[in-house]
């Protein structure tokens, strides 16, 4: 039912627009525009106003000012309007000194061990740029505030304006943004043929670009509400910009293919773009203008390019450069922005393929100010009655102990947001937050009138819609915080926040960085590190200088795996109308002739390599397999909850009788429709929700190398076959986290795929028989797995780990295998293979820095662990770890005598 003016009812006048007017956010007016269409209510952000002092909160007619009473509206309209928003500090307000000793007494009081770190304020660091931008981007600038470049944006513009491929390193919020928003404007400003590429590894980034970019618009008055394709006029040009990406709107597509010369997208979408000049119908030409005059391709958030992905955008790249150059483009650039990592100027080479004199680079040294930063690292309490498999205190109720101390000391929260873990983890932890939080205030203040959502869960699997909303609750202030997977460590606008809470550590240091650079852009800021029960956290919790201090890790990934490669080329030469011209000048080719069914693709003559078959299926860089949406079907009606559910997801969250938390509400999985890729729910309450058991088994296909180090043990790399089975679950209380009940059922198909692999076999029992057991090599398994992310940049979910004495598949020898979870292709492997003696080391460390004798959570106990922690033998596991390195040590100084 939509709203109605009455009296412009009475008159015969067709009102649909009105505005609201609320004091509750500080006694401050505040007036927003609500806005009818034939989709229902639309509600614009909260805007501050001191013109309508006089007038009563209410809503009122857009036409006649008239208030609408409430008795004239349904409940839906009632709630849907209104103004849930809560008070919290203003970031420049946040009284950091005085919450952070209070914090401090509070953790000793508990026996938390609390760390402090400070990172002092920063101050600016200008820069010129050598030649003047055109006068309507300059006098943009102005209006902006924009008076002087910090340093690294005027040396990054400079070196793009002289033509090179540029890799810039800041922190965040230090304006990376404008180091390629500048030089873009400039090319499309003069040159009315040049074309911008802008890459984005997550939808919400590119429309907040997109959302950046109109804010250039000289004609304000000018309407371009498409979602998804804006014009600006910029001294007077007109300037077209559209995003091109699944599920963005046909008519913004449209529009972006034939008028847009900025087109803002994501390396899986261009994947399938790049075969438009030839074999696009009705887009090709469109497709041909754009990549023929492309100037710049902007590759934002460099460091998410890791692993897998990393190696397969390495290919896409490669597939770029060459289809611009069969049509006559070779003036492009490259300008990417990277987090801080250990190697930003060779990650851009490897996944470019530009090297030497055509490199990248790098700009490293921030000119831009930052406020204070303080950092706690806390490691949660001792438990009095310590329990088989936990010795502290839970990290989630920590933090959920840290807000409300914050909200009792206090009376108010700062804007705050906390990571933690995974879509699951997310949906429980929002919900235990909301109702400690929301309890606590009433408690305090007396006051009912608290919205049931003061924290909302955010991670990969929301809808676009949902993500925007939420993004935009927090920063209009009707959410406190969001607790979030790493989905929001990237870039994207979320407004102000003074408070960051990690629950666990991220897996690098590189996305702590990147987190913790969330809060602390308008005010001072503090983070708050919580260590989990994990032996790697723990070695940092006993070690915090190291963990704050350490550089960050190397961003590895593949370029030269054969079956990448091969896929690729094949991508690469129908896009090219289905010949390839010195392919070797772009991908390394050495072994792709071993890669099955080579033959029978290609016909090459020397320089020149021919496809076959005339048509071939593109395949999604990354899900191998289907990928679902969870549906709520309500009659004739179907409510889209979450998408983008692999088949790995499918099988851990939504199998058959999976009962999940999603918004504060139950659902569970009534059936999947697998032709149509749905998950259909039904919304119920339930006092659970369900976890299931997964397992890995391996199969060697193939031994790529294998070589001896030593005399004790060998080393090998391959391909296995991982199959990953379901084998029932349990139902986890939503108030307290009990198990009530454990299934072993399944009711799935098993998922498999093809991965990388490395193995040590232990060859000669002599010297360590009386160590090698069961429960040795099992603790040997967890202190590699705890060491490999502090080397090699990846999390534990990217990798596995399995063991035995007796392992079939290497002739029943002791052997350990490290497998990438990811199907292969990330680089991890190798990684591990070529930093194998630091990771042993590691190791070392992270048993040796526990007290314990006989092996606890902190030190030998990982979680996830399929055996349930059970059979370690911390002893012996230390022994191991030392005749390996000793044998090493051997190993290398007998070939350096030899040499």
């Amino acid at each position: 039912m939509p709203l109605i003016c009455q009296k412009c009812l009475d008159s015969g006048n067709k009102g649909r627009d009105f505005y609201q007017i609320s004091r509750r956010f500080k006694n401050i007016p505040f007036k927003r525009n609500i806005l009818q269409a034939t989709n229902g209510i639309h509600k614009k952000d909260w805007v501050k106003s001191n013109k309508i002092d006089l007038k009563p909160d209410g809503i009122y007619c857009g036409q006649c000012n008239i208030s609408i009473l409430e008795n004239l509206m349904n409940k839906e309209e009632i709630k849907l309007l209104k103004d849930y928003r809560i008070e919290s500090w203003n970031p420049s307000e946040f009284p950091l000194e005085i919450v952070l000793q209070k914090l401090k007494i509070a953790g000793n009081n508990t026996g938390a061990e609390v760390e402090h770190y400070s990172v002092p304020k920063r101050t600016a660091q200008f820069g010129d740029i050598r030649t003047s931008l055109p006068e309507p981007i300059t006098k943009k600038m102005n209006e902006f505030g924009i008076k002087k470049l910090y340093s690294h944006q005027a040396e990054a513009i400079n070196d793009v304006r002289d033509g090179k491929n540029v890799v810039i390193v800041s922190g965040t919020a230090s304006g990376k943004s404008l180091v390629y928003t500048l030089p873009a404007l400039e090319q499309l400003f003069t040159n009315e043929n040049a074309t911008i590429l802008y890459l984005s590894p997550l939808k919400a980034l590119t429309h907040d670009q997109l959302k950046t970019l109109s804010k250039w618009n000289d004609d304000a008055t000018e309407k371009n509400d498409l979602n998804g394709y804006k014009k600006i006029k910029l001294g007077g040009k007109e300037i077209s910009i559209g995003v091109l990406e699944s599920g963005n709107g046909e008519a913004a597509k449209e529009l972006t293919y034939k008028n847009a010369r900025y087109w803002m997208t994501n390396i899986h979408f261009l994947h399938y773009l790049l075969q438009g000049p030839y074999h696009y119908r009705n887009k090709g030409n469109d497709c041909t203008r754009f990549f023929a005059n492309l100037k710049y391709v902007v590759l934002d958030e460099l460091h998410a390019y890791n692993g897998v992905l990393g190696s397969k955008v390495s290919m896409v790249m490669r597939r770029l450069r060459m289809l611009c150059k069969k049509l006559g483009n070779t003036s492009l650039q490259f300008i990417a922005c990277s987090a801080s990592i250990g190697n930003p100027k060779e990650l851009a080479e490897e996944l470019t393929g530009l090297k030497g004199i055509r490199g990248f680079t790098l700009i490293d040294k921030d000119g831009s100010p930052s406020f204070e930063k303080e950092i706690l690292m806390w490691n949660p309490a001792l438990l009095e009655n310590k329990k088989e498999l936990r010795t502290r205190r839970a990290p989630v109720s920590e933090a959920i102990e840290i807000l409300k101390h914050i909200v009792s000391e206090h009376g108010i929260l700062p804007k705050t947001l906390l990571f933690y873990g995974n879509r699951r983890a997310t949906s429980t932890a929002s919900f235990e937050l909301n109702r400690a939080i929301r309890s606590r205030i009433i408690e305090l203040n007396d006051q009912r009138d608290i919205p049931n959502e003061l924290f909302s869960p955010f991670h990969a699997q929301l809808t676009t819609i949902k993500k925007h909303q939420l993004m935009n609750q927090l920063k209009q202030g009707e959410l406190i915080g969001l607790v979030s997977t790493s989905a929001l460590e990237m870039g994207i606008d979320i407004g102000d926040l003074s408070l960051c809470i990690m629950v666990g550590y991220s897996g690098s240091k590189a996305s702590f960085l990147q987190q913790a650079g969330r809060v602390g852009r308008n005010g001072p800021g503090l983070v708050i590190q919580i260590f989990q029960e994990d032996p790697l956290e723990q070695y940092y919790a006993k070690n915090p200088i190291e963990f704050i201090e350490r550089e960050p890790e190397h961003v590895t990934i593949d370029v030269n795996n054969p079956n990448i490669i091969s896929e690729h080329l094949k991508y690469a030469a129908y896009e090219q109308n289905g010949t390839l011209s010195l392919p070797q000048s772009f991908f390394r080719v050495g072994n792709i002739r071993k890669v099955e069914g080579f033959l029978d693709s290609w016909d090459v003559k020397e320089s020149k390599w021919k496809l076959k078959p005339k048509k071939i299926t593109y395949n999604n860089l990354l899900i191998n397999g289907r990928v679902y949406k969870v549906v709520l079907k309500n009659g004739m009606n179907t409510e889209t909850l979450l998408e983008g559910v692999d088949e790995r997801s499918l099988l851990r969250d939504y199998h058959n009788g999976a009962v999940f938390l999603h918004e504060e509400k139950t659902y569970k999985v009534q059936r999947i429709i697998q032709q149509s890729g749905e998950i259909h729910v039904i919304q119920q309450r339930f006092e659970y929700t369900t976890r299931s058991h997964i397992t890995d088994s391996l199969v060697l296909k193939e031994k790529n190398t294998k070589s001896n180090l030593g005399e004790i043990f060998e080393l090998g790399k391959g391909t296995f076959e991982l199959i990953r089975r379901m084998w029932g679950f349990k139902k986890v209380s939503l108030y307290g986290g009990q198990i009530i009940e454990d299934l072993q059922e399944s009711n799935m198909y098993p998922v498999k795929y093809s991965t990388d692999g490395l193995w040590i076999n232990l060859l000669s029992y002599d010297d360590f028989k009386q160590y090698l057991t069961e429960s040795s090599i099992h603790v040997l398994e967890h202190a590699i797995a705890s060491a490999i992310p502090t080397i090699v940049k990846c999390s534990n979910s990217d990798f596995g780990v399995i063991s035995s004495v007796s392992m079939k598949e290497f002739s029943d020898l002791p052997t350990l295998v490290i497998y990438e979870t990811g199907g292969g292709g990330a680089g991890i492997v190798d990684a591990v293979e070529e930093r194998f003696i630091h990771i042993l080391r590691k190791a070392s460390g992270i048993l040796n820095a526990c007290s314990c004798t006989n092996g606890c959570p902190n030190c030998t106990h990982l979680s996830g662990c399929e055996q349930g922690n059970e059979r370690l033998d911390k002893q012996g596991g230390i022994k191991l770890l030392e005749l390996l390195q000793k044998n090493i040590n051997l190993h290398v100084n007998s070939l350096v005598n030899v040499t």
